[in-house]
């Protein structure tokens, strides 16, 4: 049943905005990541020989949904001009309303912070105060270079490190708290065999700021897609959850055609995750079928069937998941 408010709710956070500050050295992915996510070009690709340190703003919409990734090249390279910092960062601070999440990003099979990146997080640091890291997350890129025995520990080390340095202006406790991603923008999986679009699309979703995650939310819904509920499975778990399934298994969107974006799948633990973000953005504990009657009340006829689906199945899945516990 369609909740009024809550659909009202949705259609004020599609009316608002967000915005991405990248950060990581020239050539290392922030781009082509942050494309990967949002389903479409945003930032051009290819640019890999900075010569001069200035902002770059890059507007854009999806669905409605307005919203502005900010690239900083120079900013963690080793620039001859690096003695305009902090005119840069004034720069960025001038242009900017707000920054509801940064992306620090950096390769994987690196083995060390350089010294640039370093500055980098330094910069940032002073620019916009230690507690602006309570809104990162740090991006691991060409995860497929490395083997899948080295994966894991690589993925350890490096979090580790530049947590470390983070940790030098915002303390241990913020610097503990940021996840950490790996991603590779040639495949789907990581090298243990995982899917890491899903994975990106919840870390930023839940460490996004307030302010701009319920329009990041409505910018990807339609591109959302939970794991598929088998009738038998329904059978040996109705009595723990409560749940009224249908004659057949929840529907899930109409497969997107071959032009379209990569869908993001997620997983019964991202579900949740999702479900608990979208409640608590929206300040209503509602299932997921009355969240996804919301998302197809502002979508519109289309919008209903994803909505529906996406409601119901995150709902589900999350009592699922609960009664696994």
């Amino acid at each position: 049943m369609l909740d009024k408010n809550l659909a009202e709710k949705f259609k004020i956070e599609r009316g608002k905005k967000f915005t991405f500050l990248l950060v990581g050295r020239t050539g290392v992915g922030k781009s082509s990541t942050v494309n990967s996510l949002m389903g479409k070009t945003v930032a051009p690709v290819g640019d890999y020989e900075p010569t001069t340190m200035e902002v770059r703003n890059y507007e854009s919409q999806i669905a409605g949904v307005k919203f502005t990734v900010i690239d900083t090249p120079g900013l963690c390279d080793d620039l001859e001009e690096k003695g305009n910092d902090y005119h840069y960062l004034e720069r960025i601070r001038l242009d900017v309303d707000r920054i509801d999440l940064i992306w620090f990003t950096t390769r994987l099979d690196d083995t060390r912070v350089s010294s640039d990146e370093k500055r980098g997080i330094k910069l940032i640091s002073q620019a916009f105060k230690p507690k602006i890291w309570e809104q990162a997350v740090i991006v691991f890129t060409f995860a497929g270079n490395l083997t899948p025995e080295k994966y894991p520990i690589a993925l350890e080390n490096r979090t580790e490190l530049i947590r470390k340095e983070i940790a030098k202006y915002a303390g241990v406790t913020i610097a503990n708290n940021i996840p950490s991603i790996a991603v590779d923008n040639l495949t789907e999986v990581t090298p243990d065999g995982e899917q890491w679009l899903g994975e990106l699309f919840t870390q930023v979703y839940t460490r996004m700021a307030r302010e701009g995650a319920g329009a990041f939310f409505m910018a990807n819904v339609e591109r959302i897609q939970v794991p598929k509920v088998e009738p038998e499975v329904v059978e040996k778990i109705v009595e723990k959850v409560v749940y009224v399934p249908s004659p057949t298994p929840t529907p899930l969107p109409t497969p997107l055609p071959a032009t379209a974006p990569d869908p993001i799948r997620l997983n019964q633990r991202q579900a949740e995750i999702v479900q608990n973000r979208t409640a608590e953005i929206l300040e209503a504990a509602g299932a997921g079928a009355a969240i996804g009657a919301g998302v197809g009340a502002v979508l519109g006829p289309v919008g209903a069937v994803v909505g529906g689906a996406i409601g119901a199945a995150v709902g589900f899945m999350t009592g699922w998941w609960k009664s696994k516990k």
